[in-house]
């Protein structure tokens, strides 16, 4: 009941603030747009994908984010750094591809921002581990798990490990040990593979625009998981992005759910998947 009464207040403090955000926020980092895999369901690589606007914007996109502009856009980011709660680095592809991912890790140490990588962990080495148990602000790895072969291996893995690995099983099917994850339908030629119904989200209204952005290769940002560019922080003031004209429309938009469906698949959407109504919906066996 608490939590509800939050809810509401959070959602009537949204509403009065037309789009404007001062709040801390999650904030992805895609610093790797190649994979070494090809997985069936993925919605940047699977086999059966269809050309879809989606695809088209992702094929433009640098291959590897450049480290220097990357710490150039945190060094003027300025006291706003203050307002991230932790990056995510990770990528449309795999983070482990890019040469430069400690160095991502230690820059963000160096501002004592806490940070973490997701990862489908083929890359991720004993030599990186040691590395990345010397920094202080970096909380774990999580390992997207796509091979049910390998799960005992990480599960010994994660024993032995001086950093903390954490799990998301994505098999498609109930492993022991493991936090099943979901695969929602994300693009034409994904369907068959989701464990989620089309359309299970049943909410009226979103606040992931407020509290969770993506980087992308290029210094694009986007809010939430769509892929609709509000500017570009390599380029533009982190501010003027952050609270300008597209964001504000783009928030506004979230909370009446009504965001383009072109942009952003709402109805099938991952961030909902943190509620126990949706979690129960998966059809992992």
């Amino acid at each position: 009941m608490e939590f509800m009464k939050l809810e509401r207040l959070k959602l009537a403090v949204y509403r009065l603030a037309n789009g404007y955000s001062l709040l801390p926020f999650q904030f992805t980092i895609n610093i790797s747009n190649v994979c070494n895999r090809k997985c069936k369901f993925c919605p940047n690589f699977a086999p059966d994908l269809q050309d879809s606007f989606y695809l088209d914007w992702f094929r433009q996109q640098p291959k590897l984010m450049s480290y220097d502009k990357f710490a150039d856009f945190l060094k003027r980011m300025g006291v706003f750094r203050k307002f991230i709660r932790q990056l995510s680095f990770t990528g449309r592809g795999d983070p482990g591809l890019h040469p430069d991912l400690l160095k991502f890790c230690q820059l963000a140490n160096r501002y004592k921002i806490p940070c973490t990588i997701t990862t489908n962990g083929d890359k991720l080495t004993y030599d990186i581990e040691h590395e990345l148990r010397k920094l202080k602000y970096f909380h774990y790895v999580r390992v997207s798990l796509f091979d049910a072969e390998k799960a005992e291996y990480w599960l010994r893995r994660q024993q032995i490990s001086p950093i903390r690995i954490e799990f998301q099983n994505e098999t498609g099917k109930h492993l022991e040990g493991y936090e099943d994850g979901y695969i929602s339908i994300n693009n034409p030629g994904t369907e068959k593979y989701s464990t989620m119904p089309k359309d299970f989200v049943t909410e009226s209204y979103c606040v992931a625009p407020y509290s969770f952005n993506t980087l992308n290769t290029d210094g694009s940002l986007v809010t939430c998981i769509t892929f609709f560019e509000v500017g570009n922080v390599f380029e533009q003031s982190f501010w003027k992005v952050w609270n300008g004209g597209k964001m504000r429309r783009h928030r506004n938009k979230g909370l009446s759910m009504s965001i383009d469906p072109d942009l952003a698949d709402c109805r099938n959407c991952g961030y909902f998947m943190r509620k126990e109504k949706y979690r129960k919906l998966n059809k992992y066996a």
